[in-house]
């Protein structure tokens, strides 16, 4: 059971002058491998920073051991960003975790910070497996994408991510083995499309996210004690834990196999030519069926498997082709998901992933991703939407 730990609002500019440990440590020496290093880029330079807190906080509850090195970098709401190493400390309210290095006022919303944050770790802390965690507001490719930093309001777009896990890789020396991101609607074929080269595994949520996120007690306490997991292990403990934690409302969290994503977008593509060759069918059949599927914080953002159940089994689809195409496609997305749970009300009906299928006008920053220019998905969309009325 996760520990909560509860300060008060009031007292927070002393709390982090008085409960951070402000003396700077140095990196362990190179040469020596553990089996893991966490890596969380933590913003909290925003409204939910009592959750980045008390995130923080959980983490300490394990700390890093021989085998398992966590690094954590923080940016508080107020006070300067700074890396950690994390420290095991049952004090609730205290970060007592060493200083590894002070940053100043950082940008946690700029791509160039977390891909340095990775090289950081990467020449001070060498695992045989990487995990890193992006954590903060998300809202799948639209308004601030991820991480987004009230100070200088900036958050990292989808393609800018992408760029900064290029980036990531290359100081890694490889692939990232295990990729997280603790942020609401991520959950998207659009989002795994684009980070699909640079790493193994990606979590995350379809749908929206408590404030406080995973359970990261249950996650580092477990990796700790089995430090030789590998990265789908670790993902089902992700999800697991989550889920339980929340037992009340309808939450959502996946396991993406990243190396399978490009098959899925395939097949996809496929499915979205045969709509548009499609004459036998009407296109405001395809958006009758398209607003009946589960949808989630974002209305545009709809479960892909129930969507592809109904093109591919609705008696309104005419095409012989579109529901074959639909059919391997839901067959693509079965193998691209390793493990997903829900609760709630969404219980039994989500698949794992997400897709842009707009009930609302057409978003033109669906144009940046790859996933759009790489597929007719949006040539699509575009067409159906002409027919609303």
């Amino acid at each position: 059971m996760k520990i909560k730990k509860l300060w008060t609002i009031i007292f927070l500019p002393f709390l982090l002058a008085g409960c951070f440990n402000s003396g700077t440590v140095p990196v362990s020496p190179g040469g020596k491998y553990s089996d893991w290093t966490v890596m969380v880029f933590l913003n909290g330079d925003n409204d939910l920073y009592k959750d980045a807190w008390q995130d923080f906080d959980s983490l300490e509850v394990v700390g890093s051991t021989d085998q398992v090195k966590v690094i954590v970098q923080f940016d508080p709401f107020w006070g300067d960003a700074a890396r950690y190493i994390v420290e095991k400390d049952t004090l609730s309210n205290h970060i007592s975790s060493p200083v590894l290095e002070s940053l100043g006022e950082a940008n946690m919303g700029d791509g160039v910070e977390l891909a340095d944050f990775v090289r950081f770790c990467a020449e001070n802390y060498p695992a045989r497996r990487y995990a890193l965690i992006v954590w903060d507001h998300g809202t799948g490719f639209k308004s601030k994408d991820i991480s987004f930093d009230e100070f200088p309001e900036d958050s990292i777009a989808i393609p800018e991510l992408e760029r900064a896990l290029s980036l990531s890789t290359a100081y890694l020396g490889g692939k990232i083995d295990f990729l997280g991101m603790d942020a609401c609607l991520m959950a998207m074929v659009e989002v795994a499309y684009q980070v699909r080269n640079y790493a193994r595994v990606l979590v995350t949520s379809q749908e929206l996210e408590p404030g406080e996120g995973w359970d990261y007690e249950t996650i580092l306490g477990n990796l700790v004690t089995h430090p030789t997991m590998d990265e789908r292990d670790l993902a089902r403990i992700v999800v697991d834990s989550y889920i339980d934690y929340y037992l009340r409302g309808s939450f959502t969290q996946s396991a993406i196999d990243l190396g399978e994503v490009s098959s899925l977008s395939g097949a996809l593509d496929k499915l979205a030519q045969d709509i548009l060759n499609d004459s036998l069918t009407s296109p405001q059949a395809y958006l009758s069926l398209g607003d009946s599927a589960v949808y989630f914080g974002d209305a545009d953002y709809v479960d892909l498997g129930n969507l592809l159940n109904l093109f591919s089994q609705d008696s309104q689809i005419a095409s012989p082709e579109v529901k074959e195409s639909a059919f391997i496609a839901q067959e693509a997305l079965n193998r691209c998901v390793i493990y997903k749970r829900a609760s709630g009300e969404m219980a039994g009906s989500v698949y794992g992933l997400s897709v842009y299928f707009p009930y609302f006008p057409y978003n033109y920053k669906y144009d940046d991703l790859a996933f759009s220019r790489d597929t007719y998905w949006d040539e699509m969309i575009k067409y159906l939407s002409q027919w609303r009325r």
